[in-house]
């Protein structure tokens, strides 16, 4: 059995940690990608901040958060809408480079709830919905007509100090471990996906929602995108740039 990574504390001896102005990064990407990613961010941890958990469950590996993200996208590839229950913990964890920016509170026998110390990265299940009306995709949306889309990534560029209460930037330093983990996380997204092309009711559309060039070989097989009547375009040139 291996030892509790977290210290016991409180909210009263540590301060609430408050954040702001998050930056956001929808995207949907192939299992492969998920993988070189977690390679390009190690090392990090993954914990989950939503619900009382037990010691074992606290704190889990990237390779332990692919497998989950693998079955995801298996889902989707294969045509099944995805059952999001199974993922729900893992796509609303948070990430840091190590399990040291978070503390343990008791709430129960075997039973904490994680809190962080300093700003993490932000993990969302991600769904989309495309507005006939507006003729506009909008993301972090959640309804029957929505579209399951990956993961979103989010990092604050506010905090609030615990000791002064004065409203800071969350800058690149000693002091926010987790910056430079976001920011290589912003480079490798602009660097591996692109603005998802969809078509939609015969017009092209560069939605803000990012997509893993990899993507492209498969979306179109997505089943809420047929039900809606989307598609991705797969253009010569886009498949050029996913060799790319």
């Amino acid at each position: 059995m291996r030892p509790f990574p977290f210290r016991l504390s409180s909210p009263k001896v540590e301060g609430v940690l408050q954040v702001s102005k998050w930056i956001k990064s929808p995207v949907l990407l192939d299992t492969s990608e998920m993988r070189e990613l977690l390679e390009a961010l190690a090392p990090l941890v993954f914990c989950v901040g939503s619900e009382p958990v037990s010691s074992a469950e606290a704190l889990f590996s990237p390779e332990q958060f692919l497998v989950l993200y693998a079955e995801y996208i298996a889902q989707i590839r294969s045509g099944q809408t995805p059952h999001e229950k199974p993922f729900r913990r893992a796509f609303s964890s948070m990430m840091s480079r190590s399990a040291q920016s978070f503390y343990a509170v008791t709430v129960g026998t075997d039973r904490y709830l994680i809190k962080p110390t300093c700003p993490v990265i932000q993990l969302q299940s991600h769904n989309f919905f495309y507005s006939t009306s507006d003729r506009k995709f909008l993301p972090m949306v959640l309804s029957k007509e929505s579209v399951s889309w990956g993961i979103q990534f989010s990092y604050p560029q506010l905090f609030q100090d615990l000791a002064t209460a004065q409203i800071g930037r969350v800058t690149s330093s000693e002091e926010f471990p987790n910056t430079e983990l976001f920011q290589t996380l912003q480079r490798w997204l602009r660097s591996h996906t692109l603005p998802t092309p969809f078509i939609a009711s015969g017009e092209k559309i560069n939605a803000t929602i990012r997509i893993g060039k990899r993507c492209l070989a498969w979306i179109n097989s997505h089943p809420q995108l047929l039900e809606k009547g989307l598609q991705v375009e797969v253009s010569e040139k886009l498949e050029q740039r996913q060799g790319t």
